[in-house]
């Protein structure tokens, strides 16, 4: 009964998010987990009994969550006879326009460690209004630049479901910056350029080009 429950438990405590704010606040947790939020499901070893708690719980479970520099590591935990065995962290936002020519990306690194396959940890964008899901939980960098302007959450999740405390998920070196949009490939533009030459005397260039730019999407 207890395994069931762990199961099935996070993937309903998406819904706990609330109303979303003006980008990215805090990114590289120089002010502590100011502008994040966390969800705790623990069960009671001596009585049994079994809770979630919402809210800023940084400083009420040190032993699930903590800090080193710019990174910050979930963990499924024993805390005061209690088992911090779900934990989610996330922080609402709406990512602002960037201007023409310009691509908005997120870059961080994700490390998990977990006791064995049953236990799962997740890192994803979700749309607060549809529920659309960008998978994060590669690490890497990603381009949210269609993600503009909608009410977003990110959300960073780890849970236990064999009774092996332990499992973590670390995230760190966080980036969020719009870059330009890289221009048309040279050979590209001067394919184009040698097409509407005319063609008399020129044929074979033109063709030859048309095959290297088939090539080169293919």
């Amino acid at each position: 009964m207890k395994k069931t429950l762990r199961q099935c438990l996070l993937p309903v405590l998406l819904g706990c998010s609330g109303m979303a704010q003006a980008g990215l606040l805090n990114p590289d947790f120089s002010q502590g987990y100011q502008h994040w939020q966390a969800t705790v499901s623990w069960t009671d070893q001596q009585s049994g009994d079994s809770a979630t708690d919402s809210g800023d719980l940084f400083s009420t479970y040190p032993a699930a969550f903590s800090l080193a520099g710019s990174s910050v590591t979930l963990t499924t935990a024993l805390q005061a006879q209690r088992e911090l065995w779900s934990l989610l962290m996330y922080q609402d936002l709406q990512l602002d326009a960037v201007g023409a020519g310009k691509a908005l990306w997120l870059q961080f690194n994700l490390k998990a460690l977990l006791s064995s396959s049953d236990d799962f940890y997740f890192a994803q964008l979700r749309d607060l209004d549809t529920n659309d899901v960008l998978d994060l939980s590669a690490g890497g960098r990603f381009n949210l630049t269609g993600w503009i302007g909608r009410k977003l959450t990110l959300e960073f999740g780890v849970q236990d479901n064999d009774f092996v405390l332990g499992d973590s998920l670390t995230l760190s070196q966080f980036q969020l910056e719009s870059r330009d949009v890289p221009a048309p490939a040279s050979l590209l533009l001067l394919c184009a350029g040698l097409l509407l030459l005319p063609r008399a005397g020129t044929g074979r260039v033109g063709t030859g080009c048309a095959a290297t730019g088939a090539q080169h999407h293919g």
